[in-house]
């Protein structure tokens, strides 16, 4: 195995994006959590020598460092920023702008600022640096003077102005979702479109998606052929902006596409790996985004799995065998993910996918005609009025799949675990390892154990909640009136909840009692502040427990000390 030749290896570029993706991540979370980077690092070395040979790991190594290096040259900075930013991204809470290829946050008190604008701006950078959001610092801006901007920003202004031409032949309403489905212009998305997206499981749909690039490139290619059809769907993919699943999409299709051109055979992994190596090594923090692990989740759960469940389901009428079967595949990863990262998942994402995903198909492309026509009112308004007895067709078609509609299925990391340890035993009993059909019941009684608690710990939710839990008693305990109670019962699988109450006496713990938005733990010998709210005083009487601000979200109790 050790003498085994560079040349020997199968798909090198599943392990060249491996290398860097576990470069980046290390590069990410080594300062908060250095034992578990080493071990991971360890580890897939270990495995690459033991199974690909000294040579090829030694290959491996050196993406590593290309890696680390790409992570270390994004977030060196310099104080003094002056010089043109761009407008990335704009809440409530802040604004995010791209200052030569780095993203920094700017405090501003400017309010009229839309994405993909360019301001000079001049000020100092403050380096308080978010490596999972891929923020290198914050500047307050001495002077912030708006440009004329570029190309890119002329599109942004483009959609805006379709937009509002829209709204005024359809309403705020009907525009908004048009222009965040077809061409991603969400920003006046209606929340009620947005939540019913959501509870029937396309809420992919509402931004633009590997989805909408691969219907943009069918239409395309009818008309214009494979080369055209991808350069057209490149510009489309500039033109609504360039947000992963996007890029995922569109590397994967040139790949795939290009092969046939070139009469040279693509293997889907290896499109899949490609084009995100392509994404690590423009922006190394999109690691972390999580709309990101749910694009390549569905897309490897579509090329492992949609072939299979296409051919278990052969009963079927084809186009319904098709649709059900790439619905259940993209379920398979990206499921688990879900309920891992938000801890809920809908259960009408087959009735949804199935009936409405059509007619959100045929939006895309008539809502993609409107910038075409945009100088010719009359045909915009033509096309204005296909969009919107298609919007009616849509709002029929959620008002009777709502009759039916099931409840939210709310979920935790435990069932996750058994989950994908009874994917991995069926995996490998259908390989012939018997032996492996016993995994889903070790986990669910390892499960079981953490729900029994033998040893009393306190979890930290970051809706404002603690969940205190000991031999089968699971108390939550909640610091904030907004938060949603129902849901937190059903996700901790709570026996008692608390809202803001005085003082509770947790057998084998001692006892906690609220102060303000904070917690006070008193065990039998010490007493801790549990801290999960800002701007208040911090008594030095108390070890504080950082839950808001820190990296740690449990803590166990042995001897009335916390570990």
């Amino acid at each position: 195995m050790l003498s085994k030749k560079i040349a020997e290896v199968g798909n090198p570029i599943i392990y060249i994006f491996l290398s860097l993706a576990i470069s980046c991540i290390s590069y990410g979370i080594f300062e908060e959590f250095r034992g578990l980077t080493i071990f991971i690092v360890a580890f897939f070395f270990i495995s690459i020598l033991y199974y690909c040979g000294i040579e090829f790991t030694g290959f491996m190594i050196a993406f590593f460092i290309l890696g680390f290096f790409l992570n270390y040259s994004y977030y060196k900075v310099q104080i003094n920023v002056t010089g043109e930013v761009r407008i990335i991204q704009k809440s409530q809470y802040n604004i995010v702008g791209n200052y030569g290829g780095k993203n920094i946050t700017i405090e501003t008190n400017k309010k009229d600022c839309n994405i993909g604008e360019i301001y000079n701006i001049t000020g100092k950078l403050e380096k308080v640096q978010d490596k999972i959001n891929g923020i290198v610092g914050i500047v307050k801006p001495e002077r912030m003077d708006k440009t004329n901007g570029d190309f890119i920003t002329k599109l942004y202004d483009f959609k805006r102005k379709i937009y509002v031409r829209l709204e005024d032949n359809l309403g705020k309403r009907k525009a908004g979702l048009i222009s965040s489905i077809a061409f991603g212009y969400s920003d006046n998305l209606d929340f009620e479109d947005k939540d019913d997206m959501k509870t029937l499981g396309i809420i992919h749909s509402i931004s633009v998606s590997g989805l909408h690039v691969v219907i943009v490139y069918g239409f395309l290619r009818i008309f214009m052929g494979c080369k055209f059809g991808i350069l057209g769907t490149m510009l489309y993919v500039i033109f609504t902006g360039s947000n992963y699943s996007c890029l995922r999409a569109f590397v994967m299709l040139a790949c795939v596409e290009g092969g046939k051109i070139l009469k040279r055979n693509n293997s889907s992994i290896s499109a899949l790996c490609f084009s995100a190596t392509i994404l690590i090594l423009y922006q190394p923090f999109s690691i972390f985004n999580i709309s990101l692990h749910l694009s390549y989740l569905a897309t490897l759960g579509i090329v492992m799995f949609n072939k299979k469940i296409n051919d278990l389901l052969y009963k079927l009428h084809n186009k319904l065998r098709t649709s059900l079967s790439l619905t259940l595949s993209a379920q398979v990863f990206s499921l688990p993910y879900l309920i891992l990262i938000f801890k809920d998942f809908s259960a009408n994402f087959i009735v949804g996918n199935l009936i409405l995903v059509p007619v959100v198909d045929l939006m895309v492309i008539t809502g993609n005609i409107l910038p075409l026509v945009y100088i010719f009112p009359k045909l915009f308004d033509f096309c204005s009025y296909l969009n919107l007895i298609i919007i009616e067709i849509f709002d029929w078609l959620v008002d009777i799949i709502s009759i039916i509609s099931l409840p939210t299925v709310y979920g935790n990391e435990n069932i996750v675990f058994v989950y994908l340890a009874s994917l991995m035993s069926f995996y490998f009993v259908k390989k012939g390892y018997r032996k492996f059909i016993y995994l889903p019941f070790l986990c669910i009684f390892t499960a079981l154990i953490q729900i029994y608690s033998p040893i009393p710990n306190i979890k930290y939710y970051k809706e404002g909640a603690l969940l205190v839990s000991y031999k089968w008693e699971r108390l939550l305990m909640v610091n904030k009136s907004q938060v949603d109670m129902k849901r937190l019962l059903k996700i901790t699988f709570a026996t008692k909840a608390y809202r803001k109450e005085g003082k509770i006496v947790i057998s084998g713990i001692g006892n906690i009692k609220a102060q303000g938005n904070n917690y006070v733990l008193e065990t039998f010998n010490k007493k801790y502040l549990l801290k999960m709210s800002n701007g208040e005083k911090e008594l030095k009487e108390y070890d504080i427990i950082n839950f808001k601000d820190g990296v740690i979200n449990e803590i166990f109790i042995i001897n009335g000390s916390v570990i």
